[in-house]
């Protein structure tokens, strides 16, 4: 199996590049360069975003969505000639990464990009080409998903003015013993049919349980294996609670390392490869059949189970995956929770609530791969604009519907149980509380 342990050893060797990724980040401030937009998705995007969020990074935002609206935010929310644009992808080939490349290329300069990722990837290739300020290596031998104490974590905190060498120290004291020792507990609960585990940081940390989701969902959910985790209030069922955090922001860098050992045994205890996502490709080849079919082409749409079918056809131990393909907005968010409790409160099980295509980077390993217990309610929505790609020859939107329809086939290629629900506005969502 091809070596990817090289996240044991973050901690020493990002101390050692600390001060060339603060110096960086002294130069990019002082060209007057005041906002950095991380466009990644999966632990590319999740480890900068619970940084910035626990910290108060009001100069750092994360775009990891290809809906069009939350692309034209990203676009809006800072001067654009004033943003550094941080394209972080390991394979240099994320498809969402790529397509927010093309689109700010083509309204800022090259020097305001910067890449990280794979020595040799064709996104380093690409980089070079186009002239970008920077290239830096991403680990070869770390996943995305336990990249946290590398550059993928850590070149944003110190763009971000954190003090990611305290960050780095701190996680240098994690008991590793004590981590392994966690995920066997982990284990002997998922063996004893508590597969479901209820994430609760206390508040400072909150961002937290979103990466230890994608951490836990991909790493577990393979061979008709794996831990759901939940986020936030979903919690129905026999579960296991991990309210066990520590509430100083300072201890991020030990969180991560704790739960990275502990997610490693837990599946060294399942009998899975802790460090591979077989499931993911899958939605992503249908992904790009759907795009394939020329623009206004019929194309028969999946058949799925109605809502209320979806509904009868829940098991005891089963959890409902609400997955929301629209802009990640704050009032979205509020309206899919409703809907999200209304169905956990009908059904009794267990819930999780994820945003397309964020989600296929995260728990859609799990999904796929992991037990069939899933309940998947995917809802889409017509987009109140669209934005081209340059150079991709298609848009926002239609990649966003191509990436929904292919996780849809996907899930059903499993014997998954599926309802696509399509609504006109994405607000319109709220239907799903009354039914």
């Amino acid at each position: 199996m091809e070596n990817r342990l090289g996240w044991t050893r973050a901690v020493p060797d990002s101390l050692a590049l600390w001060p060339e990724w603060t110096r960086f980040a002294t130069s990019i401030r002082r060209d007057g360069l005041d906002r950095v937009l991380v466009c990644g998705m999966g632990g590319s995007g999740l480890a900068p975003a619970v940084l910035a969020r626990t910290f108060g990074a009001a100069g750092m935002d994360v775009l990891d969505s290809t809906d069009p609206a939350a692309v034209a935010h990203a676009e809006r929310a800072h001067p654009l000639d004033r943003t550094l644009f941080l394209i972080v992808s390991k394979s240099g080939s994320t498809v969402e990464t790529l397509a927010a490349y093309h689109y700010f290329a083509a309204r800022a300069q090259p020097g305001q990009f910067v890449a990280v990722t794979d020595p040799g990837s064709g996104l380093e290739r690409l980089a070079r080409e186009r002239g970008f300020r920077a290239v830096f290596p991403h680990p070869a031998d770390v996943g995305g998903r336990y990249a946290a104490l590398t550059v993928v974590g850590m070149l944003p905190a110190a763009l971000a003015g954190i003090d990611g060498a305290m960050l780095l120290k701190r996680a240098a004291d994690t008991d590793v013993e004590a981590a392994r020792e966690f995920g066997r507990t982990l284990a002997i609960g998922a063996a004893a049919g508590r597969d479901k585990l209820a994430l609760r940081p206390p508040a400072p940390v909150t961002g937290l349980a979103a990466w230890v989701e994608q951490l836990v969902a991909e790493s577990s959910g393979k061979n008709g294996s794996g831990v759901v985790p939940l986020v936030g209030d979903g919690v129905g069922g026999d579960v296991q609670v991990v309210d066990d955090f520590s509430a100083d922001p300072l201890d991020l860098g030990r969180e991560f390392l704790r739960w990275e050992y502990a997610t490693w045994e837990l599946c060294r205890q399942l009998g899975v490869n802790a460090f591979d996502q077989p499931d993911v490709e899958e939605a992503k080849v249908m992904a790009r059949a759907e795009l394939a079919t020329p623009a206004g082409a019929p194309r028969e749409a999946p058949r799925t189970m109605s809502p209320e079918e979806l509904r009868r056809a829940a098991r005891p131990g089963d959890y409902l995956a609400l997955l929301a393909y629209m802009p990640p907005r704050e009032d979205l968010v509020a309206i899919l929770e409703k809907v999200r409790r209304a169905w956990g409160r009908a059904l009794g099980v267990a819930t999780t609530l994820g945003f397309g295509p964020r989600y296929l980077h995260s728990t859609g390993q799990l999904h796929k791969g992991g037990p069939n217990t899933g309940l998947f309610l995917v809802v889409t929505a017509d987009p109140a604009q669209d934005l081209e790609i340059p150079t991709m020859g298609t848009t926002f939107g239609r990649l966003e519907r191509a990436q929904a329809i292919g996780d849809v086939r996907a899930l059903l290629a499993r014997g998954r149980r599926v309802c696509h629900v399509h609504v006109r506005r994405p607000e319109d969502v709220a239907g799903l509380e009354r039914l």
